[in-house]
C-alpha cells in the first residue's frame, strides 16, 4: 500500500470507528432526547446506527483478513467474531438495558480487534519487510 493508504491507518480509523460505536450505543438513551432539540435527530435513527456498524465491520474485516495474510495468526480474527456476535445478538434479539450492553461490548471487540491486528502487524516479520519496502 502507498504511504497515504496504510494497514496502520486502516487499523487506527477501524479502532475510532469501532470506539464511536461504543460510545454512540451507551449515550443514546441520554441522547435520544437532546438530539432531536440540536437538530441531530438523524444520529437517533436505524439507518445511522446501521451505518455505523456497518462502517466499523467492513474496515475491521478488510483489515484483519488482510493481516492474517501476512502475519498468519487468528487471534484478531476470533475477537473480531466474538464481537460480530455480540452486535448481532442485541440488534436481533436484545431490548434495554441488554441491547446497550451487547451493542457496547461488540464495538470495544471490534476495537480491540484492530488494535491486536495493529499489535500482530507490528511484530510480524512478513508486515515489517513489506513496510520497510515502502509497499506496505
Amino acid at each position: 500500500m502507498n504511504k497515504y493508504f496504510s494497514q496502520e491507518l486502516v487499523d487506527n480509523t477501524g479502532a475510532c470507528l469501532s470506539f464511536a460505536c461504543a460510545i454512540h450505543c451507551m449515550a443514546m438513551p441520554l441522547l435520544v432526547t437532546i438530539l432531536p432539540l440540536v437538530g441531530l435527530s438523524f444520529l437517533v435513527s436505524e439507518p445511522a446506527e446501521l451505518a455505523i456498524i456497518g462502517g466499523a465491520v467492513v474496515l475491521a474485516l478488510g483489515s484483519i483478513v488482510w493481516g492474517i495474510r501476512h502475519h498468519r495468526s487468528w487471534r484478531a480474527f476470533l475477537v473480531l467474531v466474538v464481537g460480530i456476535a455480540f452486535i448481532a445478538t442485541a440488534h436481533i434479539s436484545a431490548e434495554g438495558i441488554y441491547e446497550i450492553m451487547l451493542h457496547s461490548t461488540g464495538g470495544i471487540l471490534l476495537a480491540s480487534a484492530h488494535l491486536i491486528n495493529r499489535h500482530l502487524c507490528k511484530i510480524c516479520p512478513a508486515c515489517e519487510l513489506e513496510d520497510a519496502s515502502g509497499s506496505h
